[in-house]
């Protein structure tokens, strides 16, 4: 059961939409909530920066505290009413924003984290909740800017290939899947899918916790493997994604794209990765 809860959250408007998430699932989990802003420090960022005068330095810290308070106070008045004070937590702390909320991320059950926002001037802020998911080893949450349901949604699909990446989401999203009315199992017919195993099959692992299935093979439109499986987590009306983050290396995918890139930047729905 999902108890901890961690939200990576630095004032943006996608973390604002990964509080509502948090706050949804602490409703119907009965779990903690803590945030986390997680940043460089002006300090840091100038240490080589001789020619800064102290004076300078001191006031981007003040602006940068002051920041810091006014997103700490913008966290809490939006939970303030929907979850007690003793479940809530906040926590501030220097370092690479990434990095950071992956060591965090290893002791939550999951860390939810809004689709990144590029926001001039406060790059030392951005979060990418891929990267996080193949740092901290535990799974993540990927909330689209701008979406607020009213509910939890009832229905989820499980892109799956068989591969390690997808297994480990698999896994990871037990908790959440069985919660579900309906788990669409999507395989794109791809070519490199695995041998089937005598005896048993993704279906019959997922009816054993008791989740009713559907599975579905879908052929490879032109458009690629990330807008089909998009394309039928619109046609079903599913309000979770879960897949693997890179298949292939971190590297390979930012260097020339891939399904997870490609599918987080243009999903709907919320997207739960693991590696």
């Amino acid at each position: 059961m999902i108890k901890n809860i961690l939200v990576a959250y630095n004032g943006s408007e996608s973390s604002d939409a990964a509080l509502h998430a948090a706050l949804m699932m602490h409703e119907k989990y009965g779990a903690h909530v803590t945030g986390l802003l997680a940043h460089r420090s002006a300090q840091a960022r100038l240490s080589q920066e001789t020619w800064i005068p102290e004076s300078l330095r001191q006031t981007l810290d003040e602006l940068e505290t002051q920041n810091h308070t006014k997103w700490q106070s913008r966290f809490e008045e939006q939970a303030k009413g929907k979850i007690a004070g003793d479940m809530l937590h906040w926590i501030t702390i220097e370092g690479d924003a990434d990095a950071t909320v992956a060591d965090y991320a290893r002791l939550y059950d999951i860390t939810v984290v809004g689709r990144r926002d590029v926001v001039q001037g406060r790059e030392r802020l951005s979060l990418h909740p891929d990267r996080i998911a193949v740092a901290s080893g535990r799974p993540v949450l990927a909330i689209p800017r701008n979406l607020r349901p009213e509910a939890i949604h009832k229905d989820a699909v499980l892109a799956w290939d068989g591969q390690r990446a997808a297994t480990r989401a698999l896994h990871d999203a037990m908790q959440i899947l069985e919660t579900k009315q309906r788990v669409h199992i999507i395989t794109v017919e791809t070519g490199n899918l695995g041998h089937p195993l005598k005896g048993m099959d993704v279906e019959t692992a997922l009816s054993r916790h008791g989740i009713d299935t559907e599975m579905a093979r879908l052929p490879l439109s032109e458009a690629g493997i990330a807008q089909t499986i998009l394309d039928y987590c619109s046609q079903c009306g599913a309000g979770l994604l879960v897949m693997g983050a890179f298949q292939r290396s971190v590297f390979r995918e930012e260097l020339f794209g891939g399904v997870t890139k490609d599918v987080l930047a243009a999903s709907a729905v919320p997207i739960l990765f693991a590696h």
